[in-house]
């Protein structure tokens, strides 16, 4: 399982679909905030309009150019990004948002870099540009926490957990939280991260995302059942995504809850039918034993199709053709299994028996 450190972003909020645009009355009074509930929305194309228009009518506000730069580097335009920030920051230096927004456009250029040892260079900027915030306001916690992101992207996890603390003395969010339960991850220490994560949870009950991490972070450590809690909980505060299903799905295979396995797995790839091929391949699994070996192949096919190359998926695909009586099948896909995984001892035993 792999675990990626959060690249911060504070004000971002919750996309909400199927909102209504604002009406041409509301965008004649005021873009800068109509720009602001979009971009909250998630709407970041629609934002960035109005974003555009309110530089043009407010030069002189600093607001309305972070928010542009802001909406830029969302959109993965980093030059644009880039020279409003600078501007942003030239014009209003005592403003610390340019300074956050400016940091944050280094990091971007540096994983947009094909060369991560040259693209060095620009965290070293964004490092420079958090000083020069950190003499502007250093009690300003998303600076530090920004700065914990650089420094773990530069390899020096002492550092991150340094900054990631200190914003935590400044202001505790769940987000740092997170950023920090995912630095101990990425260094072995999985009971500082699941610490972490369950004070981040604390603070932010609501958060299915989190609960997916914190409950995979769980299962890592082997304790399926409070994973499973976790997210049930989640789920009597709102419905879970494809990937809550998937994991509490994973859940209750660790607990041999298989009927219950099998619905959360069924209901991950009916909201997410292409996102998760190991999801029906646990299906597979799952309907072999319950014996609804029908039901096995035809998961089990799909699994096949989305991950061809995977020797288990071909191997259960053979026991499930076997139940069913279709030799012929089931010797092809353990002959499949074989040639992707030469020697794979259960493929060879069922084309005996066969």
């Amino acid at each position: 399982m792999r675990w990626l450190l959060l690249a911060l972003s504070l004000l971002a909020g919750p996309a909400l679909a199927q909102t209504p645009p604002p009406s041409a009355q509301q965008v004649q009074q005021d873009p800068l905030r109509l720009g602001v509930q979009l971009y909250a929305l998630g709407r970041y194309q629609a934002a960035l309009e109005f974003f555009e228009r309110a530089a043009r009518e407010r030069p002189t506000d600093p607001d309305a150019l972070y928010w542009l730069a802001r909406t830029q580097l969302r959109l993965g335009l980093l030059n644009p990004a880039l020279e409003n920030a600078r501007t942003l920051v030239a014009r209003s230096p005592r403003y610390i948002g340019g300074y956050l927004v400016l940091a944050e456009v280094y990091v971007g250029f540096y994983r947009a870099s094909e060369d991560r040892e040259r693209g060095r260079a620009f965290l070293d900027q964004a490092l420079s540009v958090l000083r020069d915030a950190e003499r502007v306001n250093p009690r300003h916690a998303p600076l530090y926490a920004q700065r914990g992101v650089v420094h773990a992207l530069l390899g020096q996890p002492d550092r991150a957990e340094e900054a990631f603390k200190r914003a935590l003395d400044l202001q505790d969010t769940p987000e740092v939280r997170v950023a920090l339960a995912e630095l101990y991850l990425s260094l072995g220490r999985l009971d500082e991260g699941l610490e972490q994560y369950a004070r981040a949870l604390r603070l932010a009950p609501q958060n299915g995302d989190l609960r997916v991490r914190y409950a995979s972070a769980l299962l890592v450590k082997g304790q399926a059942g409070e994973a499973a809690r976790v997210l049930e909980e989640g789920h009597r505060l709102r419905p879970l995504d494809a990937e809550g299903w998937y994991t509490l799905g994973q859940a209750y295979l660790a607990l041999g809850r298989l009927q219950e396995a099998g619905v959360a797995l069924e209901n991950a790839v009916a909201l997410a039918p292409l996102r998760f091929p190991a999801a029906y391949f646990h299906l597979g699994q799952v309907y072999l034993s319950l014996g609804d070996f029908a039901r096995a192949k035809s998961r089990l096919t799909v699994a096949v199709r989305l991950e061809p190359s995977r020797a288990e998926y071909r191997y259960h695909l053979c026991l499930a053709n076997e139940r069913l009586g279709d030799k012929e099948g089931a010797r092809h896909q353990c002959r499949e299994a074989l040639r992707l995984r030469p020697g794979y001892r259960e493929a060879e035993e069922v084309l005996r028996r066969l």
